[in-house]
């Protein structure tokens, strides 16, 4: 089964039933880069608030060796023995950063994963506009790195030749779009309103939680300018943009902060 967007919330939602919450991974044989950050943002929540989750593993060798690969286990703090195990499945290839980047507030960090992005693309001649698709994981990574506040937020990218497709995602488990945004007293009246509401609003242009800072408008852009789609999810909804349509609904678990994935098609 792969897990992605649309299915990725139900396993997490499915995970909390039990008083030891398990994250059934055991059927997955292929992972989205946005299904990666949203379980990680599931666990780094859960184990910010003193509960940790079990996890029972891929039993397909190559989705439970991609998760090795991304470094998933070292970055959402499972024990050194897991760690180790792990790593016998971990290899690289040339199509990943093979890591999770951890979004640290640094003057650098968004120039530092753009250079990253920009280099896999290049070592795999993607044939797509590589500056733009890089200047969008750097505004992604930017945005993130000043909105996270107290969590850290990470970034994953992952380029499918076959699909002839790139995906970036990004995420964290803060406050979310709708506490960010009411926490201005221009916007104050939307912490009564649903999640989507509010992030439709932050794709206006003009729009933030602070006063000068950069809304989301330009990347929305950017990426629909490049035939791109993306995917937000915030609390317990969804908004979905893509050239055509701008949809949203309800999403199967109600975890806190921004997940993110923005992806791309290219030239085969």
């Amino acid at each position: 089964m792969d897990l992605t967007f649309r299915n990725v919330d139900q396993v997490c939602a499915q995970a909390i039933l039990s008083d030891t919450p398990t994250l059934e991974l055991s059927s997955i044989t292929f992972f989205r880069p946005f299904a990666i950050v949203y379980l990680g943002m599931f666990l780094r929540h859960h184990n910010s608030c003193g509960k940790s989750c079990r996890v029972a593993l891929p039993n397909n060798i190559i989705a439970k060796g991609y998760l090795a690969r991304q470094n998933f286990w070292e970055r959402f703090n499972f024990s050194h023995e897991t760690i180790e195990r792990e790593k016998l499945n971990r290899i690289t290839t040339s199509t990943s950063l093979n890591d999770i980047v951890d979004i640290e507030s640094t003057n650098t960090i968004a120039e530092e994963v753009e250079r990253q992005v920009k280099n896999v693309l290049i070592v795999n001649h993607v044939k797509t506009s590589i500056p733009e698709v890089a200047n969008i994981a750097c505004e992604l990574v930017d945005n993130f790195a000043q909105h996270s506040r107290e969590t850290l937020a990470v970034f994953h990218m992952q380029y499918y030749p076959n699909r002839n497709e790139i995906a970036l995602a990004v995420a964290d488990c803060g406050i979310g779009i709708r506490n960010s945004l009411s926490s201005n007293s221009q916007y104050a009246s939307l912490a009564d309103e649903p999640h989507y509401v509010a992030a439709l609003k932050a794709f206006e242009p003009g729009v933030t939680c602070s006063e000068g800072g950069m809304g989301l408008t330009e990347i929305k852009d950017s990426i629909t300018s490049l035939n791109g789609r993306l995917l937000l999810s915030t609390g317990d909804e969804y908004v979905r943009i893509d050239q055509r349509y701008v949809t949203y609904g309800k999403m199967a678990y109600d975890l806190t902060g921004v997940q993110v994935e923005v992806s791309f098609p290219v030239g085969g």
